[in-house]
């Protein structure tokens, strides 16, 4: 054994003292779940392409990514605590709201700043406007998918009353849904842009029918939270707001790149050997395929993500009272959404981000 002399032992201490004190802190990363309504694809690539960036790392969040089964099942995981940001519809917290049950959560950013969720058939098809569907099926993902009041009230506007007129079917999404409408079991699907571009791109022929005006300006899809995450931890929010803000930027600066960090991310979307060029072509095309409806802002105004416009959500009230699915208007929009972080959200460099991207492989 060998035994140092005290003087050489003070060294040492004080000297691992300075090295503390001049190293940088390490900060352990807390758990950030976000949750999405329904299996994720390559048009969310901005979420792992940001995360292999640092972007929340450098907010001191470790994304975990969950996915369920529609907002009606979201909403209630958020207002628990299970998910601490959930990609979700409106519609059921403003119905909860109307009927004096508002869910313990609240939207604080507006994602889709228009209507996301589309009526399609077969390009061969009859059928060529929502007054169409009146006597046929329609496919929709799942009976607890956030946009079906608004769908219903759509097609109330024009005269075809919902599982009586029309018959509703859950058909799930992906190829065994799409087959369904080319088979016939159902006249006209009810999804998302994103599911609708990539059924084109497996080659199957479709058209959008028309959606009566005042619908298809309603946001869609926004980021919640509870009440209770905002009150104790509004860094969390805040932080995950803006690692997602500086995601998306830095996808659309590197589509590439941002694909890629999907494929890394996620096993199964991998392409074959030597198919990853052709998949690439067709990944680009789904990338950016929601860029219509996040950069939806008014021309000549400032893009702040996340904010709502001022009339957005009275506007969404109104037509949901209008059409019948709540029987009240005057509901609370204070008890619904916040702006309070959207100052915060867009508190970081762009061009630095897009620089940052642009040199990732």
């Amino acid at each position: 054994m060998v035994t140092l002399p005290l003087k050489r032992l003070s060294v040492l201490f004080l000297t691992a003292l300075g090295i503390a004190a001049t190293a940088p802190p390490v900060h352990a990363q807390e758990k950030a779940v976000f949750g999405f309504p329904a299996p994720h694809n390559v048009q969310f690539s901005y979420l792992w392409y940001g995360n292999k960036l640092g972007f929340f790392k450098d907010e001191g969040l470790a994304l975990d990514v969950i996915t369920v089964t529609g907002s009606g099942v979201l909403l209630p995981q958020v207002a628990a605590g299970q998910v601490h940001i959930g990609y979700a519809n409106p519609d059921l917290a403003i119905i909860a709201a109307a009927k004096n049950e508002p869910l313990p959560v609240r939207f604080v950013m507006n994602w889709l700043r228009s209507q996301t969720f589309e009526f399609v058939a077969l390009q061969s098809s009859p059928v060529n406007t929502l007054a169409d569907l009146k006597g046929r099926k329609l496919g929709v993902g799942a009976m607890t998918w956030g946009n079906l009041p608004l769908s219903r009230a759509m097609l109330t506007s024009l005269g075809v009353t919902w599982q009586k007129d029309v018959e509703v079917l859950p058909i799930g999404l992906g190829a065994a849904a799409w087959r369904r409408l080319q088979s016939g079991e159902v006249d006209a699907v009810n999804f998302f842009v994103g599911e609708h571009s990539r059924m084109e791109l497996s080659g199957i022929p479709i058209k959008r029918l028309p959606m009566p005006e005042q619908f298809r300006t309603l946001f869609s899809n926004g980021f919640v939270t509870s009440e209770k995450l905002m009150a104790e931890k509004p860094k969390l929010v805040a932080g995950m707001g803006r690692a997602i803000t500086k995601s998306w930027i830095a996808c659309k600066a590197n589509a590439e790149a941002c694909v890629r960090a999907y494929w890394d991310a996620n096993p199964t979307a991998r392409p074959a050997p030597g198919k990853e060029a052709d998949q690439m072509k067709t990944d680009l095309k789904q990338v950016l395929v929601d860029r219509l409806q996040i950069d939806d802002f008014p021309a000549g105004t400032p893009r702040r993500y996340g904010q709502f416009p001022a009339d957005s959500w009275k506007r969404l009230i109104k037509v949901m009272h209008d059409e019948g699915l709540i029987t009240r208007a005057d509901v609370d929009v204070s008890k619904l959404y916040t702006d309070r972080f959207v100052g915060e959200v867009n508190a970081f460099d762009v061009a630095a981000v897009e620089a940052q991207s642009r040199a990732a492989r």
